[in-house]
């Protein structure tokens, strides 16, 4: 379970809606947009073979989505009611809950790669289209139409590589590396291919005894520019870096814990007027079950 609060987004606009829903020329005024995000992600993994597993992912989520209205030019009644409409075709006070797009991965792990108690995960896969997926947000706003840009999913396969690598260091000191990417390479029939990912992290992990341990890392995060119908779309495009802390512990019945604290460091965006959200921080919560 994943919990991100309060990601921030908005941009400032000139535009509103007429009562006969044509777009028209207003004072310019700031559209405020904030997001918080509660995931579950069910997962299943099959050891198969002694060095290979085949594993599957399957995330539902809740998407909260509120939007305000900031005056930066006076405005009258008339042009406010203009404003409204406008907003409420761009964003709502509204909340989104639906499956997001699947994992399943092939994957293969060894010991020894560089010393004897090493180990080395490589999975290679695919996305499932399971997430809901919008028509083009641009060409709906340009005609005074209702649309969202928040998206469950891509609408397409796009295959992904997961690599990661441990080394324990001294006296249940360990160091961790780890990098995923995520490439999808054709448009859905909405006209959308997404964005390129690659995901990146680094860290330590102590393990104090048999029953809890302790980890800190960085993850970074690039994503590309997404396209609808070949145009570029300014919203996507994006760095931008966290710092995590966290714990696990074995409870009884042999079921793994871990609570996870994430802080974000740094985020850019590709266009430099875009007006993508800005990160909080997030909590997550994981266990684990063999059976």
């Amino acid at each position: 379970m994943m919990r991100w609060f309060d990601a921030q987004g908005g941009h400032e606009e000139a535009k509103g809606v007429s009562p006969d829903g044509k777009v028209i020329e207003v004072p310019l005024h700031r559209h405020h947009v904030k997001l918080n995000i509660f995931r579950v992600d069910i997962g299943l993994k099959y050891q198969f073979a002694s060095e290979w597993t085949l594993e599957a992912n399957v995330p539902y989520e809740t998407k909260i989505q509120e939007a305000t209205i900031e005056e930066i030019e006076q405005i009258t009644q008339v042009q406010r009611e203009a404003i409204l409409r406008n907003q409420n075709n761009h964003h709502r006070n509204e909340t989104y809950i639906g499956l997001a797009d699947a994992d399943i991965l092939l994957g293969y792990h060894t010991h020894g790669l560089l010393k004897d108690s090493d180990f080395l995960m490589a999975r290679i896969g695919t996305t499932i289209p399971f997430g809901k997926t919008e028509e083009d947000p641009w060409k709906l706003g340009n005609n005074g139409l209702e649309h969202l840009h928040i998206q469950f999913g891509t609408g397409t396969f796009n295959p992904s590589v997961d690599l990661h690598y441990s080394l324990p260091l001294y006296n249940g000191l360990a160091m961790s590396a780890s990098v995923r990417g995520k490439f999808p390479f054709y448009e859905n029939n909405k006209t959308y291919r997404g964005s390129r990912e690659l995901t990146y992290t680094a860290g330590l992990n102590y393990r104090l005894n048999d029953w809890i341990s302790f980890q800190t890392s960085y993850l970074g995060f690039y994503q590309s520019y997404a396209y609808w119908a070949g145009e570029l779309d300014i919203n996507t495009g994006l760095l931008f870096s966290m710092a995590s802390v966290g714990a696990s512990v074995v409870t009884p019945y042999n079921i793994p814990l871990s609570v996870t604290v994430m802080f974000p460091l740094s985020q850019r965006t590709l266009y430099e007027e875009s007006d993508a959200f800005e990160f909080g921080p997030l909590v997550s919560l994981t266990a684990l079950y063999a059976f």
